[in-house]
């Protein structure tokens, strides 16, 4: 089989269309029961039956026969995303952010409205603040239950202990459409600008000893991911590193992933490259990949590193990355000239963390600024010019 083929196909094909100009955003927060306890089961599924009773449906059900991923006419899934303290509004794409904020809201009052007399709520954290009192047990659902296998093998030593971090941990996700053409240099300034996210929206300080390691932590939902057991595959968490010149590129780096588990369970962890040079294609269902800017198999650029912000600003970061997208040559000159001048040599990786564990900017503080300050206005600049009025949500 031709590993190559089958990557191109399964990740790749869908970006040639260029008529695609969508945007999706996937957002998870916090549940919290403001009595300092555990969520209440009953609350949880009173929930997801207050939207059944209107115009929900179910989508799929857990291990019990309990609904966990349910959707409206308008292509909106609402979930459980891994456990009960984690709630996921997964709005469908369409060519109009500030439209899918506006259904999104809705859903957020129906669902604070729900939640309010029963003493629970969601917040915009990008860690659960209710950590010490939650039950971290996922949800009887396949991939979840799997998930927490493989984490609990990965403990100690080089990893953290914190094997049920997906539990307590939000992130706003933005799915992206963009031409094929437009693909690498798309993956290489976003991987770029990773450091600028970090400034604008990190929203998870660190807990537990860490939280005297890294005083400053202002993003401990990348050392949750990297230090896990995801961080012994070879290239499925953390920052990407790499200039993306060709698609061949974008190819090579996902091969270079692993496969950890298939139809079967968890296997030994082998390269993607590998792995489909003898196993059926349809195998693709399985991989599972957490890097933080991601090429998926909807055909989309996903920016996925950002954590969940305060309600009023839940969509502060798809707008950017919407904003970044429609400007992207600008942001590409504005980018290496400031890395020119400034002599910034650092990888990705170590520029990110520098400001997320250290408050570390990558040179003086007035120029950094100006920088993020400059490609913020090129992204707002070019929502406006998009006409859909997308830059109120840029705040």
């Amino acid at each position: 089989m031709d590993s190559r083929q089958v990557i191109y196909d399964t990740f790749l094909k869908k970006f040639e269309d260029s008529s695609r100009n969508n945007v999706g955003v996937e957002l998870e927060f916090p549940m919290v029961n403001l009595s300092n306890a555990p969520v209440d089961m009953a609350v949880m599924r009173g929930l997801i039956d207050s939207f059944l009773d209107e115009d929900f449906s179910v989508e799929e059900r857990d291990a019990e026969g309990n609904p966990v991923f349910i959707s409206n006419a308008d292509g909106d899934v609402l979930s459980f995303d891994n456990s009960y303290n984690n709630f996921e509004f997964s709005m469908e794409k369409n060519d109009n952010l500030l439209d899918i904020s506006k259904r999104f809201y809705v859903l957020l009052d129906r669902a604070q409205s729900f939640l309010k007399p029963y003493n629970h709520r969601l917040v915009g954290l990008g860690t659960n603040p209710n950590k010490e009192y939650i039950n971290s047990d996922p949800v009887s659902f396949d991939i979840y239950v799997l998930i927490k296998s493989f984490l609990s093998q990965y403990q100690g030593g080089e990893y953290h202990s914190y094997i049920d971090f997906p539990a307590y941990m939000s992130s706003v996700q933005t799915h992206l459409d963009l031409p094929l053409n437009s693909l690498p240099k798309a993956l290489t300034i976003f991987a770029k600008l990773d450091f600028v996210r970090a400034i604008l929206f990190s929203n998870s300080p660190a807990f537990g000893e860490e939280k005297e390691k890294y005083p400053d932590c202002k993003c401990f939902r990348d050392y949750l991911w990297e230090k896990s057991g995801f961080g012994s595959l070879s290239n499925n968490v953390g920052k990407v590193n790499k200039t993306f010149d060709t698609v061949d590129d974008i190819i090579d780096d996902i091969g270079k992933r692993s496969m950890f588990h298939n139809n079967t369970g968890l296997i030994e962890p082998v390269s993607v490259m590998e792995y489909f040079k003898g196993n059926p294609a349809s195998d693709m269902e399985h991989y599972l990949s957490f890097k933080n800017m991601e090429v998926t198999r909807r055909g989309t650029l996903e920016v996925r590193s950002d954590c969940a912000q305060p309600f009023d600003k839940a969509f502060s970061p798809p707008a950017f990355n919407l904003g970044v997208l429609s400007s992207l040559d600008e942001c590409i000159e504005i980018t290496d000239k400031f890395f020119a001048e400034n002599n910034i040599t650092s990888t990705n990786s170590q520029l990110r963390d520098d400001v997320i564990y250290y408050g570390k900017l990558p040179t003086d503080k007035d120029a950094t600024y100006k920088f993020v300050n400059d490609i913020k206005n090129t992204a707002r600049n070019a929502l406006i010019k998009r006409g859909k009025g997308e830059e109120a949500l840029l705040v």
